[in-house]
């Protein structure tokens, strides 16, 4: 019996640890009580793998750039030469002892390592067109998530401004002032406004999980977003915009890539010029039991490999640089004109909706509630006034989120690190 329970606390100890481990392996997770854009911003910086695999990149190239400055390494050499196939082989032979070691031309190791210092600048470059692809990224998803957060809250008013004309239409029908079926239509009704929101639930759920992969960490918790839609920007002049173009990430990248093919290009020319090598021999004639040694140089004639594929290559490659730098500055100017036209219209049509429409819709509503809870309208009348209601509110959420995502696309073009 004791060592029954023995191996039961055993088993039990092992099945602790064993928990333990697991949850110890268990990912991580960020809690955000309240999360704001540029806490979403900062948060991307730090756990997006996009970022973490263009730095690596950045330290593979910097290992590139050492290596590619190293001189080469000696060679040992050994042999036994002259030794006779008959008679005394090993007291006849000569024995010889040196090192050999090559000797680079024409500066190969410099251009070599400015190659792939050009090379890690490069990659810098492009680490800053990630980042700011995804700063864009994650604010439009943080906008996405804001819209739906609001919907959903609208719909909850919606849905309560549904009950109390259900309760409205009932009291009328107690009352004798209206008729069953208008009370099963307002609980229709009410069923429509509860299915809205459960669906925004829903809709409100996938765009925080859609802001949770953009931020990079599909563990974490947000709680609620600190923001609002209604946030008040000013259009910047296009001439402006158009001015920073040439300070934008890609074309900064496009001129650090022309850098590093040029310096390919130099790279192949240097490498036209072969190694010399030299050798330092100790030679020992075991015959005559003399010691000497051989000094020699020898350098391959460029006779067949003149490296001109190489060169060949680099030159095309270095074309081929130069003409996405032409289309890359035109495809940033046509997104610069759109991302403009976007936030203009977009501008206009919000606060259209929040000066002109919005208010005239609340009016509407009150005084229609007003006429059907006193008996003056029917709710076939009703209902599709409480409607429009509903679509105005709902549409003007939309317009605030079309316009923080065409800032996002603006937002490029004003804000370079």
């Amino acid at each position: 019996m004791k060592h029954l329970v023995s191996l039961n606390s055993l088993i039990s100890l092992a099945v602790g640890y064993a928990m333990c481990s697991e949850a110890a392996e268990l990912p991580s997770t960020n809690t955000f009580e309240t999360l704001s854009l540029e806490q979403a911003l900062e948060a991307a910086e730090r756990l997006q793998p996009e970022l973490a695999e263009a730095r690596a990149l950045i330290d593979a190239a910097a290992g590139r750039a050492q290596q590619a400055g190293a001189f080469p390494n000696p060679a040992a050499i050994a042999r036994m030469e002259s030794a006779p196939v008959s008679g005394r082989t090993a007291r006849e032979a000569e024995y010889l002892a040196g090192l050999s070691q090559p000797i680079p031309l024409g500066n190969r190791l410099g251009k070599a390592r400015e190659a792939e210092q050009l090379e890690r600048g490069r990659r810098i470059q492009e680490l800053e067109v990630r980042r700011r692809d995804l700063r864009k990224r994650v604010h439009s998803a943080f906008a996405t998530a804001l819209y739906q957060e609001q919907a959903f809250q609208t719909q909850k008013e919606i849905a309560g401004s549904v009950e109390k004309l259900v309760a409205t239409t009932k009291a009328r029908v107690d009352a004798g002032d209206a008729r069953r079926e208008e009370l099963a239509r307002a609980e229709m009704e009410l069923i429509r406004a509860q299915v809205e929101l459960r669906r925004s639930d829903a809709m409100r759920e996938h765009a925080m999980v859609e802001l949770q992969a953009a931020i990079g960490d599909p563990n974490s918790s947000m709680k609620t977003l600190a923001g609002s839609l209604d946030a008040i920007f000013e259009i910047p002049a296009l001439e402006a915009l158009s001015a920073n173009l040439s300070t934008s990430p890609e074309i900064v990248l496009a001129g650090a890539e022309l850098r590093a093919r040029q310096a390919r290009i130099d790279l192949a020319k240097a490498e036209r010029i072969p190694d010399l090598r030299v050798e330092l021999l100790y030679r020992r004639l075991e015959a005559s039991k003399e010691n000497s040694f051989d000094v020699g140089l020898s350098i391959p004639l460029p006779l067949f490999d003149r490296n001109q594929g190489r060169l060949r290559e680099g030159r095309a490659e270095f074309a081929a640089a130069e003409a996405r730098s032409r289309s890359m500055q035109n495809v940033l100017n046509i997104r610069l004109h759109e991302a403009h036209a976007h936030l203009t219209v977009a501008l206009a049509n919000s606060r259209a909706l929040k000066t002109a429409v919005l208010p005239r819709a609340d009016t509407v509503l009150k005084a229609n509630e007003a006429r059907f809870a006193a008996g003056d309208i029917s709710l076939s009348e009703a209902l599709p006034v409480r409607r429009d209601w509903a679509t105005v509110k709902l549409t003007y959420l939309e317009s605030l989120r079309d316009v923080m995502q065409a800032w996002a696309e603006v937002a490029q073009f004003v804000r370079h690190r």
